[in-house]
C-alpha cells in the first residue's frame, strides 16, 4: 500500500479523466502516469532512490505534483520548502533533512543557490528552467515504464517542517500510510468522488496545500484545479468557469470573497462543499455564506496529524458554533491535564485540558529529534499543545492555541523563533513576542524588547535583522521598547497572558514597522 498506487489505479480506470487543470490546460490521468514514470526513471538514473530526501523550492505548478508522484514511485522522500523563508532558514532545513537534491523553479533560483551555498551538505541542484543545475527536461527519461520499486506503507513519503517552540524547525515524518489514512477521511468528509473538481490556489509548499488538500484529491481520483496564487476576483471567476465543487480556505480568504463587490453575480451553483480551518469562523461569515446557499464545514488539523483530524459538518455549524467538530474515522481525541508531562490524565467532560490525538494519520515522529518526539508522542498519543474542551456529544472546542503560537493570515507563527533572532542583536537584554489582533490577517506579531542599560538599539536595526533571518509573515509588525522588565512568573517564564491584556489597545503598540 503506497501513494503511487493511486495514479496506477486512476490511469487504468479513468485514463482520459482530468487529473490536473492549470491555466486552463488539462492533464489526464494516463498522461500524468506516463510523465511521472519518465521522471522517476530519470531521477533514478541520476542516483535518486529509496529513502533519499529531495527538497523542492517552487510555486504552484504541474511539475511540483509530478515530482511528488515520481517520489511515490521511487520511495524517495519529498521535503517541501517554504518559498517565503530566508536562505538562512532554508539552509538549516536542507542540512537537518540531509537533502541530496534541491529542485527549484526559475523565480526562486537565486534563493535556492544562496540556501545551498549556506548549507553544509553536498546538494545536487535541479531546475524547472535552465540556469539552476540540471534542467528538468533532461531528467525526463524516454522510458515511460513504471519503475519496479518496492515501496511500503510504513516508508516515509514527506518530511514536513514546522517551526518549534524552541525556535528550531522540526521535521514531522509522514508515511504513505499516514497520508492515505488522512486522505480517505477527507474524501468521506468532503463527499469527494472522481467527478469532484477541487480548487487549490494555496501554496503546495505548506501542509494544507500539498497534503490535506491535494492528497485526498489525488487519491480520490478527483480533478485538481491548481492556481499559482489566491486572489478573490480570480477565485470567483475560476470557481464559476471550472464548475468547482469543493473549495476550502481560511476565514480571512472567505471574508475577502463574500465582501467582493461581484460576489453575488457569479454562478457558484456547482460548489457543493466548502470548508474552513486554521481559525474559528465568525458567525456573521457563516450566516452570510448560508444565505448565499453555501453552508460551510470546518475542520481542525496540525502538521503532525497530516493536517486533518476533526470535522464539523455544515448542518452543525451554528448549533455547535466555535467547534471544530468531532474526530475523523479511526481517530480518537481526549483532553488531559496539561501540567502533567509524565502521563496522560483525562480531565472531566466539558473541562479545559490539552488536546491529544491518536489515529493512523498521526506522524511517526520528528526527523533527527528523538527528544522532541518523546515529548510529543506519549503512549501513542500526539500531544498537540492546544487547550480544548470536549462536550458531552464529543464535539471539540479549541480554547487556546499551541503554546504561544499565533496564526497570521492562516500561517503559523511561533514567537520563540522570532525571539531567538532578537536575542542575537547586541544590546537586547530580553524580548517577548505576542500576537495582537489585525483586521486583515487576524493576528500579527508584536515584539516587546528590554535593552541592556546604556545600549542603543532602534526599530530600524530590529527590522533589518528580522528581514535577514525571518520570512515576511513572521516579522514583527510592531516593536515596543519597554522601560520596565517583562512580567514573569515564579518559574521565570514570561507571563504572555498579561502582555496580551496590556497591549490589547492598538494605541499602546506605537507605530507599525514597514
Amino acid at each position: 500500500m503506497n501513494l503511487g498506487n493511486a495514479i496506477r489505479f486512476w490511469s487504468t480506470w479513468n485514463p482520459d479523466g482530468e487529473a490536473v487543470v492549470i491555466d486552463g490546460n488539462a492533464v489526464t490521468w494516463s498522461s500524468l502516469h506516463q510523465s511521472t514514470s519518465r521522471l522517476a526513471n530519470g531521477l533514478r538514473a541520476r542516483g535518486v532512490g529509496h529513502g533519499d530526501r529531495v527538497g523542492i523550492l517552487s510555486g504552484n505548478r504541474l511539475e511540483y505534483l509530478e515530482l511528488a508522484i515520481a517520489g511515490y514511485k521511487l520511495g524517495s522522500i519529498l521535503v517541501p520548502l517554504n518559498v517565503r523563508l530566508t536562505p538562512h532558514e532554508l539552509a538549516y532545513i536542507l542540512d537537518d533533512a540531509g537533502c541530496s537534491v534541491v529542485v527549484a523553479d526559475g523565480d526562486l533560483a537565486q534563493l535556492g543557490r544562496e540556501a545551498i551555498d549556506r548549507a553544509d551538505a553536498d546538494i545536487d541542484a535541479m531546475g524547472f528552467e535552465p540556469g539552476f543545475g540540471v534542467h528538468f527536461d533532461e531528467l525526463r527519461n524516454t522510458d515511460s515504464v513504471d519503475p519496479d520499486i518496492d515501496v511500503g506503507a510504513d516508508d516515509l513519503v514527506y518530511i514536513l517542517y514546522t517551526s518549534g517552540t524552541t525556535g528550531a524547525p522540526k521535521g514531522a515524518m509522514m508515511t504513505h500510510a499516514n497520508v492515505l489514512a488522512m486522505s480517505y477521511n477527507r474524501i468521506m468528509a468532503d463527499d469527494m468522488t472522481s467527478a469532484s473538481r477541487v480548487y487549490l490556489p494555496f501554496p503546495l509548499s505548506f501542509t494544507g496545500g500539498l497534503v490535506s488538500m491535494w492528497a485526498p484529491t489525488y487519491v480520490g481520483g478527483a480533478t485538481l484545479v491548481l492556481d499559482p496564487m489566491v486572489d478573490p476576483t480570480r477565485a470567483l471567476q475560476v470557481m464559476e468557469d471550472q464548475a468547482i465543487t469543493n473549495f476550502s480556505a481560511v476565514p480571512v480568504i472567505w471574508e475577502m470573497i463574500v465582501q467582493h463587490p461581484n460576489f453575488a453575480e457569479h454562478d457558484l451553483s456547482a460548489l457543493t462543499v466548502i470548508g474552513s480551518g486554521g481559525a474559528a469562523v465568525p458567525e456573521a461569515l457563516l450566516l452570510r455564506l448560508q444565505d448565499a446557499g453555501l453552508p460551510m464545514s470546518q475542520g481542525y488539523g496540525l502538521t503532525e496529524g497530516a493536517g486533518m483530524n476533526s470535522w464539523l459538518r455544515a448542518e452543525d455549524a451554528t448549533r455547535k458554533l466555535g467547534s471544530c467538530g468531532r474526530p475523523m474515522m479511526h481517530t480518537r481525541m481526549r483532553t488531559v491535564d496539561p501540567e502533567n508531562e509524565a502521563e496522560l490524565l483525562d480531565v472531566a467532560v466539558g473541562e479545559v485540558g490539552e488536546l491529544v490525538i491518536k489515529g493512523p494519520e498521526i506522524m511517526v515522529g520528528y526527523w533527527n529529534n528523538a527528544e522532541a518526539t518523546a515529548r510529543t508522542l506519549v503512549d501513542g498519543w500526539l500531544r498537540t499543545g492546544d487547550l480544548a474542551r470536549i462536550d458531552d456529544e464529543g464535539y471539540v472546542f479549541i480554547v487556546d492555541r499551541s503554546k504561544d503560537m499565533l496564526i497570521s493570515g492562516g500561517l503559523n507563527v511561533y514567537p520563540a523563533e522570532i525571539e531567538a533572532v532578537l536575542a542575537g542583536i547586541d544590546g537586547i537584554a530580553e524580548s517577548a513576542v505576542i500576537g495582537v489582533p489585525d483586521d486583515t490577517w487576524g493576528e500579527t506579531p508584536l515584539a516587546l524588547i528590554g535593552l541592556v542599560p546604556g545600549a542603543e538599539v532602534d526599530v530600524s536595526t530590529v527590522a533589518a535583522v528580522c528581514r535577514e533571518h525571518l520570512a515576511d509573515y513572521k516579522r514583527p509588525r510592531f516593536v515596543v521598547f519597554r522601560d520596565e522588565p517583562l512580567p514573569r512568573g515564579m518559574s521565570g517564564k514570561v507571563l504572555k497572558r498579561e502582555l496580551r491584556t496590556e497591549y490589547e489597545d492598538p494605541a499602546s503598540r506605537g507605530r507599525a514597522v514597514n
